[in-house]
């Protein structure tokens, strides 16, 4: 049996700065999708986000925030950007970067959604 579970990335570019990273291992269990939320707001300032595995591939490719976002009248399992992959216990790392330095401390919060499995957690 699993549990359907939620962790949160939080990652914040400070002002004048143009990127941040962060690297955690997660629980053993299978990543259904993510949503972000974010205080970015510069439609100049193109800022993109990604997921690298432990050995630095990109596991999910940069790419514009608003792909991250969650999408609107869709169901339950199809409102987060599928991820469908298992984490295996592995450390992954976590990247947002722009194009130029922000002009304002500026949040990303990653939330995983994920099943992790009973005996496991």
């Amino acid at each position: 049996m699993a549990a359907i579970r939620e962790k949160v990335i939080n990652l914040v570019i400070p002002k004048n700065e143009m990127e941040m990273s962060f690297s955690t291992a997660l629980d053993n269990g299978f990543i259904l999708g993510a949503e972000l939320h974010t205080n970015h707001d510069d439609i100049n300032n193109l800022a993109v986000y990604g997921i690298y595995d432990d050995s630095g591939v990109a596991f999910s490719k940069p790419c514009h925030i608003n792909h991250w976002k969650r999408r609107e009248g869709s169901g339950f399992d199809d409102s987060y950007k599928p991820l469908l992959f298992e984490t295996e216990s592995k450390t992954f790392s976590f990247k947002v970067k722009t194009q130029t330095e922000v002009s304002k401390d500026t949040y990303f919060h990653l939330i995983l959604m994920y099943k992790i499995r009973e005996g496991c957690a």
